[in-house]
């Protein structure tokens, strides 16, 4: 009996207020402001665009013609200058023998026409190497119709005695020229003469 009279109890004051709180959210409700529900809504149109096709308009340049000069440049005229060279400037001569020797080979010819279009090197001489001496010899060969050279003869060597003649003799019958040609006839040619420089530095 006690509990039912305790429900009963608690059960009225919880309606009154559920009640209240009801007739508080109607009257919220009611008083609240109804012109943007009752404003007219805006319709956006769809954007719609055609199909277009692009083309490009590119307008080509083309380079612009060079004036001609009023006057033409004037032409160069050489000038030939001399230059002193210097003391201490390089020099560009053939490279010397390992031996510390130089065989000069000087063309000595009787006719400028008969200049060797192959020279070899000839061997220095031992004994004038050991001593230090320095000479040449000249040698008379005959020019063959092939170029070659036939029976080298020594005509003139100094120092005598050191074996330049020989050594120059031995060289000159691999020298090698251009036959003589006369009238489409290659022609043999007596008596040139060919000097080998021997020199130590």
């Amino acid at each position: 009996m006690k509990v039912a009279s305790r429900l009963s109890v608690s059960f009225i004051p919880g309606a009154v207020i559920t009640f209240l709180m009801l007739v508080l959210m109607f009257s919220l409700i009611v008083s609240s402001n109804t012109e943007l529900i009752k404003s007219e809504t805006r319709k956006i149109g769809d954007i719609f665009q055609p199909p277009r096709q692009v083309v490009e308009n590119i307008k080509e340049s083309k380079p612009e013609k060079p004036e001609d000069p009023a006057t033409p440049p004037p032409q160069q005229v050489a000038v030939n200058e001399t230059f002193e060279v210097p003391d201490n400037a390089i020099s560009m001569a053939a490279p010397k023998l390992d031996a510390g020797l130089n065989v000069g080979l000087d063309g000595f010819v009787s006719d400028s026409d008969y200049i060797p279009v192959y020279v070899p090197q000839p061997m220095y001489p031992r004994r004038a190497q050991s001593r230090g001496v320095g000479g040449y010899a000249v040698v008379e060969v005959t020019i063959t119709t092939t170029g070659a050279v036939r029976d080298p003869k020594m005509v003139e060597e100094h120092p005598t005695g050191y074996g330049f003649g020989a050594a120059a003799v031995k060289a000159a019958e691999k020298l090698k020229y251009n036959p003589r040609v006369v009238s489409g006839v290659p022609q043999e040619v007596p008596g040139v003469l060919y000097k080998f420089s021997f020199v130590i530095e």
